[in-house]
């Protein structure tokens, strides 16, 4: 299954990025799916100290848009490279996001989230670092 498919498999109505308005649901959607597994995770396994301040912290990335991440958005040239890639990326932070949800225990739960910052520092690379329109 490529990784298209299987967002749209996984989040319903996954908006893609044929245009402005769909790129930033795509983004929204995301991190809405990261987030809730965050929460579950959290709600689940109650991390207190250092932990649960780094939970408070990747859940307002995904909570507000990132401005630096609308200004790439706004100004990236979307062709079929930069797409495949962000497909990939989130891919693999809806893969992330599930290991997260499903987390046994706090070491699990710190790892899931040090990848899923990487993931969302990468996808923002890959935007801002695309040629212009």
């Amino acid at each position: 299954m490529g990784d298209l498919e299987y967002l749209r498999d996984r989040i319903p109505g996954y908006a893609d990025y044929a245009g402005d308005a769909a790129r930033h649901e795509s983004d929204k959607q995301v991190r809405a799916w990261l987030g809730e597994a965050i929460t579950a995770a959290r709600d689940r396994l109650q991390p207190a100290g250092p932990l649960g301040e780094r939970i408070d912290g990747i859940l307002f990335r995904c909570e507000f848009f990132d401005q630096r991440v609308e200004r790439a958005v706004h100004h990236a040239l979307f062709g079929q490279a930069l797409v495949d890639r962000v497909h990939q990326l989130d891919r693999e932070i809806v893969e992330t996001a599930d290991r997260i949800r499903t987390a046994p225990d706090d070491e699990t739960l710190a790892t899931g989230l040090d990848d899923a910052a990487r993931l969302l520092d990468e996808r923002f690379g890959a935007i801002v670092d695309a040629p212009s329109r």
